[in-house]
């Protein structure tokens, strides 16, 4: 017995590793675009990169702690459950923050608060369609009670590829608050067309009592690399932003 809990105990530090593993390279791409892309006054300047990446981690942390809501709890099901369909949907949730944060701070503004306001709409918008979502097709059940593996997989990549279109239409040169949410809107709208794909997809190949264990390669990775697909095939259509650096 005690040494079943000593093996549970390393398997659960493991976990927590790879959990601060994710969150390390996402600080890390934070830093490396604001490195390459922030604005003139970061760009190349550690202090300011630094700054920013730190914030960047609160807001993450921030996020995170908010997927309990709406279904996924980082500790819960991630780490003390070893449920790895939760790990990789949280994961996902988390690279799609990271997204958004970085899309947020990249191009000219007068403050950082303006970073901020852009950050937050996207974040908005990520967790408004994770709502609709769980609404629609309740897929924290399928993830956290199921322990599917291919509805964390079909999951991580929906909040990965909105995460990476919102980002994309957050990037760009401050204007207005009225102008950066229009921007939003014009540039992220196929965020909806993906919802709605990924709703109708999850009704079709969720758990069922004639499938409870759906093929996590047939039924979670192929749907999940159409996800990525399109969603960076939006972002190649979009193009550079306004003020990109050359």
């Amino acid at each position: 017995m005690l040494w079943g809990r000593v093996g549970r105990f390393g398997a659960f530090q493991a976990r927590r590793i790879l959990m601060r593993a994710c969150m390390l390279l996402c600080l890390s791409l934070i830093a490396i675009a604001l490195y390459l892309w922030g604005a003139w006054e970061v760009r190349g300047h550690l202090e300011e990169i630094g700054g920013l990446t730190i914030l960047g981690g609160v807001w993450l942390l921030a996020a995170r702690s908010a997927f309990a809501w709406l279904g996924l709890s980082v500790h819960d099901d991630a780490l003390e459950r070893n449920n790895r369909a939760a790990f990789i949907a949280i994961c996902g949730g988390i690279l799609g923050i990271t997204f958004i944060f970085t899309g947020g701070n990249l191009g000219e503004g007068p403050t950082y608060w303006n970073n901020v306001f852009s950050a937050a709409v996207g974040t908005a918008g990520l967790f408004a369609l994770w709502l609709v979502m769980e609404m629609g097709a309740h897929v924290s059940a399928s993830i956290s009670v199921e322990r599917d593996l291919a509805s964390g997989l079909r999951m991580g990549a929906f909040l990965t590829s909105v995460g990476l279109m919102f980002g994309r239409a957050l990037a760009g040169d401050w204007h207005s608050m009225t102008g950066t949410i229009h921007d939003f809107f014009r540039d992220g709208w196929p965020a909806l067309v993906l919802l709605g794909s990924a709703i109708y997809i999850e009704h079709r190949i969720r758990p069922s009592i004639l499938c409870p264990f759906p093929n996590w390669g047939v039924c979670g990775l192929i749907p999940s690399i159409c996800y990525l697909v399109f969603a960076l095939l939006w972002i190649w259509h979009l193009g550079a932003w306004e003020g990109m650096p050359r």
